[in-house]
């Protein structure tokens, strides 16, 4: 099953982004939402924002997967697809550092050419 979860921007650099899942800090790929900036929610799946979302309807969603303990399911059916360890894997390190697996798995996507 697929799964794509709300996500707040954090931080924004070209078509790349840092988000906080639930207190997991990570970096993605904006491409597809360029127009996202830090304090906006994101849909993420496998690495990729795929689209914006209303910040009240990112909180109800996300509170909802925390009542039903599904939050923690949802951020590691995420790791599991984008290839990241149990671990925490390619994230991003407390420093704000993406860990040195991450580019090394191709877990954050490089920076490319916008459509």
């Amino acid at each position: 099953m697929c799964l794509a979860i709300p996500a707040r921007v954090v931080s924004v650099e070209l078509d790349q982004a840092v988000v906080d899942l639930g207190g997991v800090r990570k970096r993605i790929n904006i491409a597809l939402v360029p127009d996202a900036v830090a304090g906006d929610y994101v849909i993420v799946h496998v690495g990729y924002a795929i689209g914006r979302i209303d910040p009240d309807e990112a909180e109800r969603t996300l509170a909802i997967f925390a009542e039903g303990g599904l939050l923690d399911a949802a951020l590691e059916g995420n790791r599991a697809a984008a290839g990241d360890t149990a671990d925490g894997g390619p994230g991003i390190a407390p420093d704000g550092a993406a860990s040195t697996s991450a580019a090394a798995s191709g877990a954050i996507p490089a920076a490319g050419v916008r459509a």
